[in-house]
Order: structure tokens, then sequence, then C-alpha cells
């Protein structure tokens, strides 16, 4: 049971509109060997290779309180320093970003009820009306884990004393990711995005079979809040320390995630991100912010720009 419900958490860091990842099986171990540990830093530059200014690179954490790095100066000069904020998806139209995720959450072929059973169903239903006011009825054509991600972000949001009504608003400055882009935009910086909001889409509500995604949604369920609560707090804490390493130990755990997952949340996207990356940085300045286990591990994208002779230094500056 535990396993899916550090799954769960887990899809809640990876990216900005909710979510974050594992490893696969031998990943985890294998790609946190001493030549690949990282510095504790979630904050990096990137420069070399005839670059005239350096780029950045920052781990978010979409459950992470934005507040003090809205404060924090010397983050502020370097996204004034660049020239463009990348983000893995442009939030600058959240209308549009929903309408993608809601064409994408739709199941043609079956229903919430026809994957969990009369019972089950019933049970999600329960859950739902005492906790959240809502039936479980109007989400009978969503797949589970959109279910998962709402249910989980007002459930972790209230164990870890996070204002819920922040962290549901859709207002995108209240995440780390929307922070960087609102400001960015705020300075009239070019916004963009290495992935469609489809593509994203995709990825966060296909990435496991529907059935995983059922099992998972009534572990959610039947959690009374202990697990995920000690799951979100160790990412958390881990996050607050930058601790990159345990981070990674901890996410990429492959008792906690399968290899297609790990391959399509984290290892896939990299690789299709790292030949925009490249040729972004030769061209100008960007501040690049992107969920913070997308950084780590042989697939990450520090290692990945170390291999090809960029200098990537950590920046030391609390968050």
């Amino acid at each position: 049971m535990k396993k899916y419900l550090i799954l769960a958490s887990l899809l809640l860091f990876i990216v900005d509109v909710a979510i974050a990842q594992k490893k696969v099986k031998n990943s985890a171990k294998s790609s946190i060997t001493p030549n690949l540990e990282l510095e504790n830093s979630v904050f990096w530059e990137i420069s070399g290779k005839g670059i005239k200014e350096p780029s950045y690179l920052f781990g978010t954490h979409h459950l992470y309180p934005p507040d003090s790095v809205k404060k924090n100066e010397f983050i502020k000069e370097k996204i004034r320093k660049s020239k463009t904020v990348i983000g893995e998806i442009a939030l600058d139209n959240m209308m549009a970003t929903s309408m993608a995720m809601m064409k994408v959450a739709i199941m043609q072929d079956t229903t919430l009820k026809d994957l969990l059973g009369e019972k089950k169903f019933n049970q999600v239903d329960e859950y739902l009306q005492t906790n959240m006011g809502m039936s479980a009825a109007l989400f009978n054509k969503m797949r589970p884990m959109m279910l998962i991600q709402m249910i989980s972000v007002k459930k972790i949001s209230k164990e870890l004393g996070l204002d819920e009504n922040k962290m549901m608003s859709g207002d995108p400055s209240n995440s780390l990711d929307g922070y960087f882009q609102t400001y960015g935009k705020s300075l009239e910086k070019e916004i963009i995005g290495l992935e469609t909001v489809e593509l994203q889409a995709n990825v966060l509500l296909k990435g496991s079979s529907l059935q995983r995604q059922a099992e998972m949604l009534m572990e959610v369920i039947e959690d009374k809040g202990s697990q995920s609560s000690e799951s979100m707090k160790k990412l958390n804490k881990y996050y607050a320390e930058q601790n990159l390493n345990e981070l990674a130990k901890f996410g990429l755990d492959d008792k906690n995630m399968k290899p297609e997952e790990y391959n399509s949340l984290l290892k896939n996207r990299n690789d299709a991100w790292m030949p925009q990356i490249y040729k972004l940085v030769q061209e100008k300045p960007v501040f690049i912010a992107v969920g913070a286990l997308h950084l780590v591990g042989k697939d990450g994208l520090i290692y990945q720009l170390r291999k090809q002779g960029y200098t990537v230094k950590p920046l030391k500056t609390k968050i």
C-alpha cells in the first residue's frame, strides 16, 4: 500500500501543475553514484563552451511555499539578468492549460465506476461527499489521476499547514514555477515552455495504466493521512535543505515507480529538453525552472550538461 501513497506524493513534486516521480529498476541506485552526487543546492549556474553570459537552472517543488523565494534578491537578480524565463510549460494562459488537461483527462471507453466496481466507487463517492462536498458522479468519465491530484493537493496542503485556497486557486504565482514566470513577465521577459501543455497532460495523465491509477486512487482514499503526510514531509525537508542527493534516493526509489513510469515522467522528457536547452544557453542568458528531480542522476539535466562540456556550479542561497 505504501508504494502507491509515495508515488501519489511524488506526482505532486515533479511538475508545476502538480507532480513528481521516481525511477527505473537499476536506475535509482545506479544513478546516485559518488561521481554523480551533487552539492546541496537547487540553484545552478551554467557557463563554459563559449557562452558569453551564464544561464541559470532552478529545481522547483510544487508544494513548497514560494514566499521566501519572492523576497530573495539574489535569485531575482539572476532573473533580471536573463533574457528568457523557461519552464516545463508556459503558464501564461491557465484557462488553455486547464482545457488541455481536461481534454486528455476524459476516458473514452470506460468509466471510473467500471474501473473500480460499485463498492469502491461508492467508497470514493462517500469520501468526496464528506471531504470535498462533491459527488463521484462528476468524475465518472475522468482518469483516476485527475482525482488523485485534486485529493492529494488538498489533503497534503492541509497536513503540511499550507494555504489550501492558494494551492488550489490556479494562480501561477502561488507555486515556485508559476512565480518565476509571473515575475519574468512583469519584467517583460520572454516566457517559453520546454514542452506543450498537451504533451505534459498526456505524460502525467497517461503515464500509468488506468488500472494502476485506480489502485493508487483507492490507496489515497483509504490513507488516513499518516503515510502520505510522512512522505511529503520528507520531500519538503530534503527540498528545504536543498539536498538533491536525498531527494534523488527517496524520489527515484525503484520500489515506488515502475521503469516505464520513470522513462515517461523523467528520462524521456529530459532527453527531449536537452537539445532545446543547449541551443538556448548558447544564444542568450536564460533562467530555467523545472522540477528538482529533473536535475539529478545520470539522466538528469546537470549531468547531461556537464557531459556536453558545460560548467554547472551550485549557487548558494536560502529558499
